[in-house]
């Protein structure tokens, strides 16, 4: 899954799940949706790759939400997937 799924199907994502990207340099990079363990220090391994904190869900769904009904214009999938990215990476 990449940001531009998520960000089309965001509302049906359980609040209390985190997102983690395997490449935290790269927007484009695959993410998993997972739930904190206790010991995982915001790293998650799946399938031998590793998936790295970028951001809970439910500070995802608010920022979305704020940056859109502050916008003048309908953002596209990909925008609205680079801003959440470059809000994780820089602001959360």
């Amino acid at each position: 899954m990449k940001l531009t799924d998520l960000t089309k199907d965001i509302e049906n994502i359980d609040q209390e799940a985190i997102i983690f990207q395997e490449d935290r340099g790269n927007p484009n990079s695959d993410i998993i949706i997972s739930f904190a363990e206790e010991g995982d220090e915001g790293i998650k391994e799946v399938e031998g790759r590793k998936y790295y904190y970028l951001i809970e869900v439910f500070l995802a769904k608010e920022f979305l939400e704020d940056w859109e009904a502050n916008l003048d214009y309908k953002p596209t999938l990909e925008q609205k997937a680079k801003r959440l990215y470059d809000y994780s990476i820089n602001d959360a």
